[in-house]
């Protein structure tokens, strides 16, 4: 579509969902019919028309709390309140005579009905012939394709479909992950991730049948990326030991101790199903990095020498290459390449020379891929519906198509040999920020009561300096967004509408009057600051690299965020004026903070356990702790008390206080659960009450689905 002379581009079902809207201008449209209507041959969720109607609002530059274009009717639906003019008859029949001066549009309506107003009287619904504000021919042109190839492909949707059996594989305690098919088509590895989260190991379950057993009896590993030799009679899989993440290769029914061939340099996403087996069996292939660069490539292990090659080569300033799969016919790579790590798209490799070719252009995340087995297609999971679903797309026709099973919280798909067979996990949890209060009874208990809870993902969440009002990313609305609760955690608004670039990491400033926080629109993470009363956020930082996990100074004067723009990740600061950013650490940093007397920048490190600190213009990095541990490195903050810390090293996990003068810990609370990892805690800066993302009832298990006749 065009507007303001700018060509957009938008989705067909974001565009349906306009032309459904448009054919009852003034009229509240319920969400059931608005989904009936778009989503006719699927199951979606209200996450899915949520995303559409932020997308057109994002476009259409339209607030939603003050909307020219869309109104939200609470608890009913959603009404177009710009006015819709139709094209004259003789002008639709022969479109090469429209002319821009004929053209029609959309006009803001003078006023905004109340939802109890009367509605005007219905118009004939032509949604075809509806066109949006400020567009000329192309867009009409645009309305007209977009009709066509969404019946073409519900009667392709409608013609596919089979008749599925879905069966619970797994509902074992814990979890049950990265399901992978053995050739014969009648065996299930699997990883099987112990209750307490201390063991992950692979397990093998014949379809069918209760039969159970471990790939490797007697091993404490842990154990990823299960995958099958052409033969069945091995599994590869790489493995946490004490000296590292190792790959390895088990007998299937052996007790004979698996083989480890190698160490890589530095595995990226290792639980994402990082391995892959050649059609031939003679080569592996995984995600690694070479040498000291910052973004991984994949790389080809020949079984036979065990020597080692990069196959891929991703941009600079890009996250890399991951999940690679081979084709069943050996013809092709498929791989996701993430210019952020929440920003992936699936690109697929020739196996003979090399060319490459991007498949997906979502710049949403792909969590995993499988290959179809005539090679013809990609299975893969991604949230560019809204909820993490399954979806299927061509190397031909590259147009993604919805599964009607795995259709929301479905991950890790795997198929198998025989027609019809697929497997993925699929999960769900209840989301909750606690309030922490510190130790009081003689038994070393602490309380932690719930502020908000939610079924969608709630996390990070960051107190203002008063203690008064939080912010926290939430994907409640469909799209994860920065959120303002008060400290009881009612008065809820969504501060952020950046429709669909994953969002997060907010920070108040010292003065209570902005946050800072990281997005993604352009496929690169960045920093974004916007007023905490609302309005347009205004970006900071710029380019083909990645900021993430912004700070203010303690004056508000300079913003400190991790970057990528130095060829690897590193502290840095901007002045929150604009400028130019300065590098302040030359090792990696996270979180950074300012300690209150502003001689010291405290941070943690990705992929490391400790937290270290630095001259806030640079200079000499030591390191003052041991913890939080590797995953956690949200888990701490400065305060007036001393530096809070999650402390994972004892049988249970507590918050610490750290005093940086005398070095010694006390502690503030003892916690009941590990929380879950890339989140954080909040302190008032007085150091007496703190919140805490708790993840509780949290489950995966195996889906397994077969074609009937």
């Amino acid at each position: 579509m065009m507007r303001d002379g700018v060509e957009r581009h938008l989705e067909p079902k974001v565009m349906k969902v306009l032309l459904v809207l448009a054919s009852k201008q003034g009229h509240v449209v319920s969400k059931e019919e608005l989904i009936s209507s778009v989503w006719s041959d699927t199951f979606v969720g209200d996450d899915v028309l949520t995303r559409c109607i932020s997308i057109l609002r994002r476009i259409t530059e339209d607030d939603p709390h003050t909307p020219r274009f869309i109104q939200t009717i609470p608890k009913a639906g959603y009404r177009l309140v710009a006015e819709v003019n139709e094209l004259p008859d003789e002008e639709t029949l022969d479109l090469h005579r429209v002319t821009a001066a004929s053209a029609a549009t959309f006009e803001p309506a003078s006023t905004l009905e109340s939802p109890n107003a009367q509605t005007p009287p219905k118009r004939p619904a032509r949604p075809e012939r509806m066109i949006a504000a400020g567009l000329t021919v192309a867009f009409l042109l645009a309305v007209i394709a977009v009709i066509w190839s969404y019946q073409n492909a519900r009667t392709r949707v409608a013609r596919g479909n089979a008749s599925f059996k879905t069966i619970q594989f797994t509902s074992y305690a814990g979890e049950q992950t990265q399901p992978a098919f053995a050739p014969d088509g009648k065996r299930i590895a699997f990883v099987w991730i112990a209750e307490d989260s201390q063991s992950r190991r692979i397990y093998i379950k014949t379809i069918g049948s209760e039969d159970v057993r471990p790939l490797t009896p007697g091993t404490e590993d842990q154990q990823f990326s299960p995958a099958w030799s052409p033969d069945g009679r091995q599994i590869a899989y790489l493995a946490i030991a004490k000296d590292g993440v190792s790959l390895y290769i088990a007998d299937v029914g052996s007790s004979v101790p698996p083989r480890r061939l190698l160490i890589p340099q530095e595995p990226s996403h290792w639980e994402q199903g990082a391995l892959s087996w050649s059609p031939s069996g003679k080569s592996l292939i995984y995600p690694d990095h070479s040498g000291i660069q910052p973004n991984s490539s994949i790389f080809l292990l020949d079984l036979a020498t065990l020597h080692t090659r990069s196959i891929t080569d991703p941009p600079a300033g890009w996250e890399g290459d991951l999940n690679p799969a081979y084709s069943p016919d050996g013809r092709w790579i498929a791989f996701a390449r993430a210019s952020e790590t929440a920003v992936r798209d699936i690109y697929f490799m020739s196996t003979t020379d090399g060319t490459v070719q991007q498949l997906t252009r979502d710049r949403m995340n792909i969590d995993s891929l499988a290959w179809t087995s005539d090679s013809a297609s990609i299975i893969f999971s991604s949230n560019r519906g809204g909820k993490y679903a399954l979806w299927k797309i061509g190397l031909e026709d590259k147009v993604p198509q919805r599964l009607p099973v795995g259709t929301e919280d479905a991950y890790q798909p795997a198929v198998g040999p025989r027609p019809g067979q697929l497997a993925y996990s699929q999960g769900s949890a209840i989301w909750s920020i606690v309030r922490l209060r510190e130790n009081t009874s003689r038994n070393n208990s602490s309380s932690a009561e719930a502020v908000l809870t939610s079924t969608q993902q709630d996390s990070a969440p960051a107190l203002s300096p008063s203690g008064q009002s939080f912010a926290f990313q939430s994907r409640r609305s469909g799209n994860q967004e920065i959120w303002i609760a008060s400290a009881q955690g009612d008065k809820l608004r969504q501060l952020t509408f950046m429709a669909g670039p994953l969002t997060g990491s907010p920070s108040w400033s010292n003065h209570q009057d902005r946050i800072l926080f990281d997005s993604r629109p352009d496929g690169h993470s960045h920093i974004f600051c916007v007023s905490a009363a609302g309005g347009r956020p205004k970006q900071l930082t710029f380019g083909n690299v990645n900021d993430i996990t912004p700070r203010w100074s303690r004056d508000d004067q300079t913003i400190y965020f991790r970057s990528n723009r130095g060829d690897r990740w590193q502290l840095w600061r901007i002045s929150a004026a604009g400028g130019e950013p300065q590098p302040v650490t030359t090792g990696d940093g996270i979180v950074p903070q300012e300690s209150l007397d502003g001689r010291w920048l405290y941070y943690t490190r990705g992929d490391e356990d400790g937290l270290w600190r630095v001259p806030p213009k640079g200079g000499a990095e030591t390191q003052v702790l041991s913890q939080p541990a590797a995953g956690y490195w949200g888990y701490w903050q400065v305060t007036s008390r001393g530096i809070f810390y999650l402390d994972r090293e004892a049988a249970s996990s507590t918050i610490r206080i750290f005093d940086p003068e005398t070095r010694r810990s006390t502690l503030f609370a003892t916690l009941k659960d590990p929380p879950p990892m890339y989140s954080g805690i909040t302190v008032t800066q007085d150091g007496l009450v703190g919140l805490m993302t708790y993840q509780g009832d949290a489950g995966r298990h195996i889906t397994f689905v077969e074609a009937q006749p």
